[in-house]
């Protein structure tokens, strides 16, 4: 029995000892997460100002400081400090050593329990109110576990003290008072260890739960912006249900359904956050299928991934609809021209936009779009594409021009492809006068290469790099098929 309290003594000794060490560790490390925290918070307040006026500097500073908070969370952030802080380095260094100590110690005393529980000639030894005593405090320290979210962070590992504590029990009504103390101690021990991983499991899940809210409140400002500022773009007035449900369908259609996949995707993410609120912190981090450490950083990383994405798509959409918009300009400009000033005939039902296709049509965004644009389900134009017209001239020959939308990076610029359809030799006066007029239908000047070319052969487009060049090859011979 003396054994038994020695080791018993020298692991509480260590644990105390190491609780203290991680105590002061832990007081460096929140240190630096606690100051982070605060330069959030500094600008937390203004975010809202910044996101409405544009304040890129702002921002950026604040997704800096979002930044360094999450990497204060990190594993390397701990050893960065360890390096660059000498006490906090030598710290770190004797938990180390005592927690190899504490696992040592921990081993002696389960040999000795087991040696304890095996010998049944020691039954007289040991005091009853001593082993009473123990296993009332092994059984106070299960219950100060079981309170914890143990299933959730370290699970089935509490039914194994129930179980040693049954065993204990058992040993106790046997008479084997020492084998039942060591069994206590034992589980005591145990238990105590397992509470505090508890403790530090949860510690860590509260944090990765804190950084998800602020990124995915920032996130959802953001998204919420980009409706005010498509309001303004469009220079839209109204502000009732009904318009602000036309400009997130509007939105939705020129960003191609990337803007209502961020907005699901913020909302599969909140249901996350709302399902903690309503049952709270507490309650629900004692539901084994509730999200994870790790799965609250995977949410964490879609919203940093969603954030990118809205960045990216907060201009583009913007510019595919001014680009179509002079697209349509453009082509009511060299329709007007030359029918009245070269007297073109303009062959409309072979004239348009491009035609969508069976996915297009199937999707939620342009489906949405055409209903509230034109009010009728069967238009099959997609006004994000290319525009084509058809003219004939009293020759006989065809003209066709394309006004093709071409993106990069996060610009959309409109180029004219035109292709004349002699149906024998080629005119090239009559096709410089075209090309001519076209640049001074929609007041093209000296720069009008950089915007307008004449296409002789369709096969200059076919073996292009350029995927719409392709595309526009292939409906250029569909069309003429057409015309035969």
């Amino acid at each position: 029995m003396d054994e038994l309290k020695r080791l018993e003594r020298e692991i509480r000794d260590l644990q105390n000892q190491l609780r203290s060490q991680n105590e002061q560790a832990e007081r460096v490390r929140q240190s630096m997460i606690d100051e982070n925290r605060r330069n959030l918070e500094k600008y937390r307040s203004d975010m809202q100002r910044a996101i409405k006026e544009h304040d890129s500097a702002a921002r950026a500073e604040y997704e800096r400081l979002l930044r360094e908070y999450q990497y204060s969370l990190s594993d390397e952030a701990g050893r960065k400090l360890a390096e660059i802080d000498a006490d906090y380095s030598r710290l770190l260094n004797e938990v180390r050593r005592n927690e190899e100590a504490l696992a040592q110690k921990n081993t002696e005393l389960e040999r000795a329990v087991q040696e304890l529980r095996g010998d049944i000639n020691r039954r007289e030894e040991g005091s009853s109110a001593q082993a009473q005593e123990y296993l009332r405090k092994a059984v106070a320290a299960f219950r100060g576990v079981e309170v914890k979210p143990h299933e959730k962070f370290m699970p089935k590992r509490l039914a194994i003290f129930y179980n040693s504590l049954k065993d204990g029990q058992q040993l106790y009504k046997a008479g084997l008072f020492e084998a039942a103390s060591a069994v206590a101690v034992s589980a005591k021990t145990g238990l105590e260890r397992l509470g505090f991983n508890i403790d530090d499991k949860a510690d860590e899940w509260d944090r990765q739960y804190d950084l998800l809210l602020l990124k995915l409140n920032y996130l959802k400002q953001r998204v919420k912006q980009e409706l005010d500022d498509w309001k303004q773009y469009i220079g839209q007035t109204c502000d009732d249900a009904d318009s602000r449900k036309r400009r997130l369908i509007e939105i939705n259609y020129w960003s191609r359904g990337e803007y209502a996949e961020i907005v699901q995707a913020c909302n599969t993410i909140s249901d996350v956050i709302s399902a903690v609120e309503k049952d709270g912190k507490e309650a629900y981090l004692r539901k084994t299928d509730g999200a994870s450490t790790e799965e609250l950083k995977k949410c964490v990383q879609d919203v940093d991934s969603l954030n990118e994405r809205l960045t990216r798509l907060g201009s583009i959409y913007k510019e595919r609809y001014t680009a179509s918009c002079h697209r349509a300009e453009w082509g009511e400009q060299i329709i007007d021209f030359l029918k009245d000033e070269i007297n073109l005939i303009w062959i409309a039902e072979l004239s348009g936009f491009r035609e969508a296709g069976e996915e297009t049509i199937a999707s939620k965004d342009y489906r949405d779009y055409v209903r509230i644009q034109f009010g009728d389900d069967s238009v099959k134009e997609d006004t994000r594409e290319w525009l084509r017209l058809v003219f004939n001239n009293s020759s006989g020959s065809t003209i066709y021009v394309y006004i093709l939308p071409i993106e990069t990076k996060q610009k959309v610029s409109n180029r004219i492809i035109l292709h004349i359809d002699y149906g024998g030799a080629e005119q090239p006066q009559y096709s410089r006068d075209i090309y001519r007029h076209i640049c001074e239908a929609v007041s093209l000047g000296e720069d009008a290469e950089e915007t307008v070319s004449y296409t002789p052969d369709i096969n200059e487009l076919k073996v292009s790099s350029s995927r719409i060049y392709k595309e526009t090859a292939a409906d250029l011979e569909k069309t003429k098929l057409r015309r035969l």
